[in-house]
């Protein structure tokens, strides 16, 4: 006869109540099944997804923005650079006249001229045109009324609403000063009007906006600018009108109006 000591020596130890029916986790303690997911889990899921989407697009665009606004100014100090140094070239070995003769035009994108803002503390070299192409990093003379530095006329310049160009063109005021510069003269012209128009208002750059002047009898002489405006948007176009108030020979030096922006030696 087996004792029951003998027996479950044999047999093994019994199963406990609950062994067999499912595994143990490491420790003793026995796995939870993942709970299945609900339609709303599933809709939670698909709007952290775009949700994230959306974020990092914002993030990119808020960077590109960003970028065009303030890092293209390290672009328009460089090119700007480049084309000084090509303008007093050519005004120091009179290429401009030799090559050019009476009847011809300027190109495209070439060096025309330096304007000064002292009240801004800013100068530029002006470029030709105001194709995209033409503006991007300078200032831009309109072609398409003739006119020159300091001649009769109206010298009007447009440029980008960037920071190192245009940005803030509204802070002048009637009674501040700009200067032009060509290959041999100054030209101070004092501001006496600005406003705010729209991008179809091509009247701001004729011959003279304010009185009935034509391409053959311009009047008085006249610089204007123009940007967008408001800031960082192009619905309407702010507008700087100033007249020629003397003329200065480079002989005799800066006018003192910008005699602190000479450049170092």
């Amino acid at each position: 006869m087996v004792s029951t000591t003998e027996r479950q020596f044999h047999e093994g130890p019994r199963p406990g109540r609950g062994e067999g029916r499912g595994r143990r986790a490491p420790g003793g303690r026995r796995r939870r099944p993942k709970p299945r997911a609900t339609p709303g889990d599933v809709v939670r899921g698909i709007v952290r997804f775009f949700g994230e989407i959306m974020l990092t697009a914002g993030l990119l665009m808020l960077f590109y923005a960003g970028y065009e606004v303030y890092g293209s100014q390290w672009e328009t100090d460089r090119e700007q650079q480049d084309l000084a140094q090509g303008l007093e070239e050519a005004w120091s070995a009179d290429q401009a006249a030799a090559e050019a003769g009476p009847d011809s035009e300027p190109l495209p994108g070439s060096a025309d001229s330096r304007l000064y803002v002292p009240s801004l503390d800013l100068d530029w070299v002006v470029v030709n045109g105001t194709t995209q192409e033409d503006i991007r990093y300078s200032p831009g003379h309109y072609t398409e009324y003739p006119s020159d530095p300091g001649g009769e006329g109206n010298y009007a310049v447009a440029a980008h609403r960037t920071p190192g160009l245009f940005w803030d063109l509204d802070l002048l005021r009637n009674g501040d000063v700009m200067v032009l510069e060509d290959g041999e003269n100054f030209y101070t012209y004092e501001v006496f009007r600005d406003e705010t128009v729209l991008p179809t208002d091509v009247w701001v750059i004729e011959p003279d906006p304010f009185d009935d002047a034509t391409d053959e009898e311009p009047g008085r002489s006249l610089l204007t600018l123009t940007t967008c405006a408001p800031k960082l948007n192009n619905t309407h176009r702010l507008i700087v009108w100033a007249e020629l108030v003397e003329t200065t020979p480079k002989s005799e030096g800066m006018p003192d109006s910008i005699a602190h922006m000479a450049p170092e030696a």
